[in-house]
């Protein structure tokens, strides 16, 4: 391996652009050397400020001599079976959420980094790294508020051009909410249940708005608000109440405005605002987990098992029921929880 770890990137979308962006800038043993994306002239504007070369294929891109590590932030149907040639390769990457679109996939992925036996993998489950989460975590771990009994997230977005299905808002972007509920009680899910609302009724019958209940292993239950036409920009929140007091990330960060007999205060348009600071300390913590050969962070088992209760969720959508989370035995590999 060179001095600099050397990076390549599939997919310049929003996401991509942005990894590909703090690697440039904001990792000094880190360095951008490839790009790829279907539309080549997207990914040129994003290679040429670092001299990067423009692939015209992903899996091109990752069997590189030149490509030490992969970012893989490309449409979620490619990801499993980029994240499967990087394994085929022996190259780390760090694979934006979700894992895969299906179970079997997300499984096959598991099973072949398993028979590795080295983590090569890491999901890019970000709120691992946000700061206010990260205080909201090391609070539970110290035993502040006696043992967690109830979970309780919000996550609230702009529209989108396109509506996404109920099983999109789910596999999308309650991925990262169901992450949430596990990191933060250190347990499992056992059981899924999901009710929804159509925001714009003439606009689609899927179900936009949802709340997701989820009952844990060990006897604490979460529940989750994911919206996705918040109709007043990006909020991200949880929120644990336990045995003896409860704790809540921090209200926006942005100034509280008073002027004219009015307060305002101002709500971050996205999540590339809202977790700026976490995707930079994301990536350098796993480029120096590559460097370093201990690897860290959420896992590709981490990846198949919130894939797997945001599925559950689907069929309680889909049943009008509560559904039951069973995964398989986990792999050794995996055998410790991140931390």
């Amino acid at each position: 391996m060179s001095e600099q770890l050397r990076v390549g990137v599939v997919g310049t979308g929003g996401m991509g652009t942005r990894h590909a962006s703090n690697i440039d800038h904001q990792v000094g043993n880190a360095r951008l050397v490839a790009v790829m994306d279907i539309d080549a002239d997207r990914a040129a504007s994003v290679a040429e400020p670092a001299g990067a070369t423009v692939f015209a294929d992903g899996f091109e891109l990752i069997a590189s001599d030149t490509v030490d590590a992969v970012i893989l932030a490309s449409p979620d149907p490619t990801h499993a079976a980029l994240a499967s040639a990087c394994l085929d390769h022996g190259k780390h990457a760090l694979v934006e959420k979700p894992l895969a679109t299906d179970l079997a996939g997300a499984a096959a992925v598991v099973d072949a980094e398993a028979s590795l036996g080295r983590r090569l993998l890491q999901v890019g489950l970000m709120r691992h790294y946000d700061p206010q989460h990260v205080a909201v975590r090391d609070t539970l771990r110290r035993g502040e508020i006696g043992h967690p009994l109830l979970f309780r997230g919000w996550h609230r977005n702009p529209p989108e051009a396109r509506p996404p299905t109920s099983e999109e808002v789910l596999v999308n972007s309650a991925v990262h909410d169901i992450y949430s509920a596990r990191w933060l009680l250190n347990d499992e899910i056992s059981e899924v249940f999901v009710r929804g609302t159509t925001i714009h009724p003439e606009r689609t019958d899927q179900l936009d708005l949802q709340l997701i209940t989820m009952v844990m292993a060990g006897g604490a239950i979460a529940s989750v608000e994911v919206n996705k036409d918040s109709g007043f920009g990006y909020e991200v929140g949880v929120e644990v109440s336990g045995s003896h007091g409860m704790v809540t990330t921090a209200p926006h960060h942005t100034p509280v405005v008073r002027q004219d007999g009015a307060m305002a205060q101002t709500v971050e348009p996205d999540w590339l605002a809202r977790f700026a600071e976490a995707y930079i300390i994301e990536v350098r913590a796993w480029v120096a987990s590559v460097i370093s050969g201990r690897p860290e962070g959420p896992t590709a088992w981490d990846g198949y098992l919130t894939l797997g209760a945001a599925l559950a969720g689907a069929e309680s959508v889909a049943t009008g029921a509560p559904v039951a989370v069973d995964p398989p035995k986990r792999p050794a590999l995996y055998s410790g929880r991140a931390k």
